[in-house]
């Protein structure tokens, strides 16, 4: 009997398979026929990023992932474009020629206009947004467009979905196999095979699963899947849309009853809000004239109950703007009030009014428009914050016009503290060069040549040379001295090194340390560790020889000291200090340095 239910299943588990194979191959033919330059792209994104796991990256690893970025942005825009051609009844010729030339368009605005940690996303997330929005510019309507994303949605999510559990099952055969049979594929080829799946079969597959009619408008009461969305909108999201619109109205009563300003996190607290409130409008279109009492109340109010939380969101935001610049944080902060003032402004004009296209497109376009420009994220953010460090820690140059932003010993540690901030706001803006016509031509020449051989170690370059990281530090802690200008070592009667050593009080620490020579921080002893050898360096009376005007001074200034430290068995180091810090006991609980050992000592 058992042998008979095992013969029936196999065959229904071959046609599983065969349906879901065949379902694959139709939704990739469907691609590479609908959307011939979108899958061109995506197959370039698989290769390069199959390349990558085999250790090749095209053109470097620094360009890769904005490569990978420019090809799914280019893919986006060419799908944008065809939907956009068939809804206008174009020739194939034509359509294949508007979606190439969208994503030649597409692509080098993501490769090539801006480097800052806001690019990617704001871009990527504009293109594949403006998917299902672009067939419906100009023609359609509304229910049109909403049905049309529902469908778009559902397909995209099913055909990743599918490929996610087909994934899953082939991975417990292949483990089965190796658990029962001791062989199987190495994890690199795993990485491959997963690779492919998602960033090859999924896009294609989803590619297939968009709608070829745009004209189809769902009843409300006549799909399982739209009464399931009907019942979510009308008694869970639209009470809650509700709820939180009178917590941020009695927020404001009590902002206006006490005369206190709104708190620093409102601004955020208000631009989720306000997504909620717009996305819910646009997905419960269909179900707000015949809907339950909350969908009803939410498509009469949903308009008025954000105007005051938008305007306590652009107090807090103006205010923080002033005191502290613009931001890349601060400035999708305004940006989104802005754009939530927009849909509510539009519902004022009678034919665009309640149209969800245009609540929808607006800040499509606002996000797509941040990417670049000196009206974006990065362009704003670089001239603020430049020229707040200008005007607050820069100095005339004697003798001529121009200002220069150099270190300053007197410093308090608050306004440290604030160039540090600014600096690292430019460098998530890729605004580091920015600064380099206000520095001293020498650090200027370092900057540049940081940021184009190796950008992430600007920021170090420009805080290190104005002393704002090493400042910052030093003033955290109540006693401490960096030195970073580079000097010479005496390594006369030293025969090893253990370089770029950092010790601290915690074991946990050395136990993390490079091969070799291990140290950690004992009151005022240092503890080096060589293999199962352990001795103890009296450090306190050594950094008590030390000139005090060391711990004052400027790092770049200072080259490391070097100090001689001798065990009771008579072992010797030598240590060349970078960075140093004591607690308000006098222990050393921080300690960056270099050592010189001599190996026969520790044998």
């Amino acid at each position: 009997m058992q042998r008979d239910m095992d013969v029936e299943k196999a065959p229904r588990l071959r046609k599983w398979a065969g349906r879901f194979a065949g379902s694959l191959a139709r939704g990739a033919e469907t691609a590479l026929l609908r959307f011939p330059v979108a899958a061109l792209c995506v197959v370039a994104i698989t290769v390069l990023g199959n390349l990558s796991i085999a250790d090749i990256d095209i053109p470097d690893p620094q360009n890769l992932v904005w490569l990978i970025a420019a090809l799914y942005g280019a893919a986006a825009a060419s799908i944008a474009a065809t939907l956009v051609g068939e809804t206008r009844g174009a020739g194939r010729p034509t359509q294949r020629l508007a979606a190439l030339v969208a994503a030649v368009i597409a692509g080098a605005a993501v490769y090539f206009c801006g480097r800052a940690d806001n690019h990617l996303p704001a871009l990527t997330s504009a293109l594949t947004l403006a998917i299902p929005l672009a067939p419906y510019v100009g023609r359609g309507g509304p229910l049109r467009f909403w049905t049309f994303t529902l469908w778009s949605a559902v397909g995209a999510a099913l055909a990743f979905l599918s490929v996610l559990l087909f994934m899953l099952g082939l991975s417990a055969i292949l483990e089965m196999i190796r658990f029962l049979f001791e062989m199987g594929l190495s994890s690199t080829a795993y990485e491959h095979i997963y690779a492919t799946a998602f960033a090859l079969v999924g896009p294609l597959f989803a590619m297939g699963r968009l709608p070829r009619e745009f004209d189809e408008r769902v009843g409300t009461g006549e799909d399982r899947l739209i009464g399931g969305v009907r019942l979510l909108i009308d008694w869970v999201a639209t009470p809650l849309a509700l709820a939180t619109a009178v917590i941020l109205h009695l927020y404001a009563a009590k902002i206006a009853l006490t005369a206190t300003m709104p708190k620093n996190e409102i601004g955020w607290i208000v631009t989720f809000d306000a997504l909620l409130v717009l996305s819910l409008r646009i997905a419960a279109e269909p179900f707000l004239r015949n809907g339950a009492l909350p969908a009803r109340l939410f498509g009469r109010l949903w308009a008025i109950m954000l105007l005051v939380p938008l305007a306590l969101a652009s107090l807090g935001i103006f205010m923080r703007i002033s005191s502290e610049g613009v931001s890349i944080e601060r400035y999708y902060v305004a940006l989104a009030i802005l754009a939530a003032f927009l849909v509510v402004a539009v519902q004022l004009i009678p034919k665009l009014a309640g149209d969800i296209r245009v609540m929808a497109a607006i800040p499509l376009v606002l996000l797509g428009l941040s990417a670049f420009g000196p009206w974006g994220a990065s362009g704003l953010t670089g001239r603020s914050q430049v020229a707040r460090i200008v005007e607050e820690f820069g100095a005339r140059v004697p003798g001529t016009e121009s200002i220069a932003v150099r270190p300053a010993a007197g410093r308090s540690q608050a306004a440290q503290a604030r160039l540090r901030s600014r600096l690292y706001e430019l460098a998530g803006a890729d605004r580091l060069g920015d600064l380099v016509p206000y520095l001293d031509p020498e650090v200027g020449d370092r900057l540049d040549m940081a940021l184009n051989s190796e950008p992430e170690r600007a920021i170090a370059v420009v805080t290190d040379a104005l002393g704002a990281d090493v400042s910052a530090w030093t003033h955290a802690r109540p006693r401490g001295f960096a030195a970073f200008k580079p000097g010479e070592v005496d390594l006369a009667g030293y025969d090893r090194a253990a370089l770029h050593r950092i010790a601290t009080p915690n074991e946990a620490d050395a136990a993390d340390e490079a091969d070799g020579m291990a140290f950690r921080l004992d009151g005022g002893a240092l503890v080096a560790t060589l293999g199962e050898t352990s001795d103890r360096f009296d450090l306190g009376d050594a950094i008590k020889t030390l000139p005090p005007e060391l711990f004052s001074a400027v790092a770049r200034q200072v080259t490391p000291p070097a100090l001689d430290l001798r065990a009771e068995d008579g072992r010797h180091l030598r240590l060349s200090i970078r960075r140093l810090a004591q607690s308000d006991e006098g222990d050393i609980n921080f300690l960056e340095f270099d050592a010189f050992y001599r190996s026969a000592e520790w044998r």
